[in-house]
């Protein structure tokens, strides 16, 4: 009798995990994600399979699945490609609820390895076991203490469920997160989704309620597809912003998908606008995903998907940039009304500029809490929707005086208190990003990111705008998930 399939949630809380094709060699993804399923506190039994070798870091090791005395509810195959399908006959004997298959040659590779997939899965299904993969570098959950990748730096907690069908993106996100210090509740790397899919990840991570925003990269699914597991997010009230890079933007990424991951995608030109207002942002460049995640896990949408943007400069190249980089992503730079361009020049030199872009010449100079004083007029403005800060935020303090330093770290937080208090997102585009500064990291701490590209942060104020649309569509107030930082 074919048994009922185990359920994501099952699979991805086991009590017990056997990874088949550990190995002593650091450098072999067998031996990295044994150390890091140990050293990650994993609370369950911990099963180590080789049959060449009776130990691996310091524990014994099993011949085979079917040596092993208990039930074990996951196991993780990285064997070479010959020995996978026994491996599974093995995982079957033995009642696993999970399988992960690191192991690549399915697919990916062309029509034969594609059966031998589908064979594999078809055999799984029989007996309700799930399989992730194959072709992928395993996954993190962290409510489960459950770290099964082959990376050797720790994994970044934070508030991002990310799913990801190729293992060097994944790796790049990866390590973007451990810059950043903004991470994941999440990590799955589903290889070629022979069996677990994209939107099936979707909807476990919608129920989690660790995760503030879903992340992803896929090389193969159809827009309506998303647009109604989004719409099913929502009727059950578990809508979580979604962004993903979409594969596929020409014929070569194609092809090129098709000996990935053996995805058979469709070209999705960069002007292709059909997900728009459908609760699923697309970027088009992978530097833009996670940054794109992050703002959406920490700030509030723009109010009903308004597009109306304030942009606060010291400088007029950055706030030129901006200003155009907003208009490019679908934004708009209004001419602000007469009384907030009042407010504003009472805070600035004679020769600042108040209509949109405001260029503080100088005030920042002088003070660099201006930076919040002047955010503030702007989110008072009811045609304001969002503002940008763009320059040099967090380098005063080198730029001019250590005497700096307080000021800036006094308008960080005032920025964060705006956000609460008003609602509507900041972002911070400066070319400090990439320094540790005390300031930033308290701007790291209110929720307010930052960045060092003029162009992703605007792309991020409108992923912002984009899902703010979608709530107001579905007539669910714009709300922050700045709790889930």
């Amino acid at each position: 009798m074919k048994r009922e399939l185990y359920s994501l949630n099952e699979v991805l809380q086991p009590r017990s995990v056997a990874i088949l094709g550990a190995s002593r060699s650091p450098q072999k993804w067998g031996h990295v994600a044994a150390r890091q399923l140990i050293e990650g506190g994993f609370e369950g039994d911990i099963y180590l399979v080789n049959p060449t070798v009776p130990e691996i870091l310091g524990r014994p090791t099993y011949p085979s699945l079917r040596d092993v005395p208990e039930q074990v509810d996951l196991a993780v195959i990285a064997t070479s490609f010959p020995h996978v399908p026994n491996a599974i006959e093995d995982c079957i004997a033995r009642g696993v609820k999970g399988i992960v298959v690191i192991t690549a040659g399915f697919s990916e590779t062309g029509s034969e390895g594609r059966a031998l997939e589908q064979e594999l899965v078809a055999r799984c299904r029989e007996h309700g076991i799930r399989m992730i993969g194959s072709n992928c570098m395993g996954l993190y959950v962290r409510k489960s203490k459950l770290n099964a990748l082959g990376m050797v730096f720790p994994m970044p907690s934070g508030p991002i469920g990310l799913v990801s069908q190729s293992g060097n993106l994944g790796m790049y996100f990866y390590a973007q997160a451990y810059l950043d210090g903004c991470g994941f509740t999440t990590f799955l790397s589903v290889g070629n989704s022979a069996d677990v899919s994209f939107p099936e990840c979707m909807q476990y991570l919608a129920d989690d309620p660790e995760t503030g925003v879903i992340a992803g990269y896929v090389e193969a699914i159809e827009e309506e597809t998303l647009r109604q597991t989004t719409n099913e997010m929502h009727a059950r009230g578990h809508y979580k912003p979604v962004v993903i890079l979409l594969s596929g933007a020409t014929e070569v990424g194609v092809r090129a998908s098709l000996s990935h991951t053996g995805s058979r995608a469709r070209v999705r030109p960069d002007s292709d606008k059909s997900l728009f207002a459908s609760g699923v942002v697309r970027v088009l460049r992978s530097d833009e995903l996670f940054p794109v995640a992050q703002a959406l896990a920490s700030q509030p949408t723009t109010p009903q998907g308004g597009r109306r943007i304030a942009i606060i400069g010291d400088g007029g190249g950055s706030s030129v940039a901006s200003g155009d980089a907003l208009v490019r992503a679908g934004l708009e730079v209004p001419i602000l009304k007469q009384d907030t361009q009042q407010a504003l020049r009472a805070l600035m030199p004679s020769r600042a500029t108040s209509t949109n872009p405001i260029d503080v010449a100088g005030a920042a100079d002088e003070d660099p809490l201006s930076f919040a004083h002047l955010a503030e007029v702007c989110v008072q403005d009811p045609d304001v929707d969002g503002v940008v800060i763009t320059g040099l935020f967090g380098g005063y303090r080198w730029l001019l005086s250590e005497d700096f330093g307080p000021r800036e770290e006094a308008a960080a937080h005032a920025l964060g208190e705006l956000v609460r208090q008003y609602g509507k997102p900041i972002l911070v585009q400066t070319i400090y990003a990439r320094h540790d500064i005390p300031a930033l990291r308290i701007l790291r701490e209110e929720g307010i990111p930052y960045y060092e590209s003029v162009e992703i942060t605007c792309r991020a104020m409108a992923a912002l705008s984009e899902v703010g649309e979608f709530l107001a569509s579905q007539k669910e107030p714009a709300t922050s998930n700045a709790s889930h930082l």
